[in-house]
Order: structure tokens, then C-alpha cells, then sequence
């Protein structure tokens, strides 16, 4: 398996990358107006710059400042089962730095939908933040809890998802609930990425799927029995 040292990190960095100061500038807007309405936002913006620079420099001690004691944590790779704990979350964390050395977290595009959703409730802070991922995965990790190891491809991730975040009102992260399109993931990173925007393709897989799931569920009752 080649490294980054030999395949260089993922080539799509800098045209997202050119977005950051535009959408920062917008953040502190946000927060600004956020002040002004009555509500405690100061330091809002350092919180998201810490956030998102712990992930472009896997700093883990930036992540671990930005957790809370009793963090939780669900992803659409978890199957929606909520793991408890801090320890869990940075050890993901820490595992996803491992096997894609370069991943660093973006805006999704240049528009004002790609701004964070925040509001203040109950003494709680709920963000919503679309972001776009980008990194080659070219190291390897254990995967956090399974004890499976999960190996580089060498095959560059560029994939959007959304987060929700439930933070203290010193922004400090209490949940964090991951949306993403792991079947794009995938075909990312065994190099079928560009073929499933083929419209053609996609009609053979729905119809390929509606072939085979009566078996599927015959199979599962049989095996639920």
C-alpha cells in the first residue's frame, strides 16, 4: 500500500481551501448578529475555527479541548447506535487521522447555505453544520470498538455530509450526530466513484436491487426464525 509520503495528499485541497476566508467572514458575521439579537454567541467563531483547524492539522488535543466529559457521538457508519463517552469520540477521531492523513474539513460550496445553523435553547447551544470532506486514504487504523483493521486504498474521499451538534454554553460538544453518504464513500474509495453519476448505472442498480429484495427478505425471515 502506498503512503502520502509517495501519492501526495488529495489534489482537491486548494480549490476548497480558497473558500475559507469568505466563509469565516460569514461566520463572524453570524455571530456578530447573533450578540446583537441577545444571545450569548460570543465566542462562537473561535469554537468552529478550533474545530475545523483540530481536523486539517489531526490535532487530537484540539479535539479533545473541544469535548465535553459526557460527549456522545453517532454517524451513519455506526448504523445510528449512539456511542457514549468521550474516550469513544476521540478515538475516532484519532482513527480517522490514521488511515486518511491529509482529511481536513471545508465548506461545501460558496454559498450562504453552506453557513452553520445555530440556536440557543435550555441553556444549550444546537449547531447544524454542512461540511465537506476531502482526503486520500493511504494509512491504516483499527477501527474503534470492532477490532477489524481498516487499510488505505491510496484512492482520494471528496464527499459532502452534515453534523449536528449539541454544545455547553461555553461551547463545549455534548453530541455529535454525523449524516453522510457512506454508499458514495465507498465507490470513492475503491476507484467507481465517477461511474455512479452515471444515470445509466443507476438504473441498473435500482432495478437489480428491486430484483433481488424479495430473496432478501425471504432469507431474513428464515434466518430471524
Amino acid at each position: 500500500m502506498a503512503k502520502i509520503s509517495e501519492l501526495g495528499p488529495s489534489p482537491e485541497h486548494a480549490k476548497y481551501q480558497a473558500l475559507l476566508p469568505q466563509f469565516w467572514e460569514r461566520v463572524a458575521r453570524q455571530e456578530q448578529l447573533a450578540i446583537e439579537r441577545g444571545l450569548p454567541a460570543q465566542g462562537l467563531t473561535d469554537f468552529a475555527h478550533i474545530w475545523f483547524d483540530a481536523w486539517a492539522e489531526q490535532d487530537i488535543k484540539k479535539i479533545d479541548y473541544c469535548i465535553a466529559d459526557d460527549c456522545s457521538y453517532i454517524d451513519s457508519s455506526t448504523f445510528q447506535v449512539n456511542k457514549e463517552g468521550r474516550q469513544f469520540t476521540i478515538d475516532n477521531c484519532q482513527a480517522s487521522f490514521e488511515v486518511f492523513p491529509d482529511f481536513a474539513f471545508y465548506p461545501q460550496d460558496g454559498t450562504i447555505r453552506s453557513l452553520p445553523y445555530a440556536d440557543y435553547f435550555d441553556g444549550q447551544w444546537r449547531i447544524t453544520v454542512p461540511w465537506r470532506g476531502i482526503g486520500r486514504m493511504s494509512g491504516e487504523t483499527v477501527v474503534p470498538g470492532l477490532d477489524v483493521k481498516l487499510r488505505g486504498t491510496g484512492q482520494c474521499l471528496n464527499f459532502i455530509g452534515i453534523d449536528r451538534y449539541t454544545l455547553t454554553d461555553d461551547f463545549k460538544i455534548t453530541h455529535i450526530d454525523t449524516d453522510w453518504d457512506m454508499l458514495y464513500g465507498a465507490a470513492q474509495l475503491v476507484g467507481l466513484g465517477s461511474l455512479v453519476h452515471s444515470e445509466r448505472l443507476q438504473r441498473v442498480g435500482i432495478r437489480a436491487a428491486t430484483a433481488v429484495a424479495p430473496a432478501v427478505r425471504l432469507w431474513t425471515r428464515v434466518t430471524a426464525r
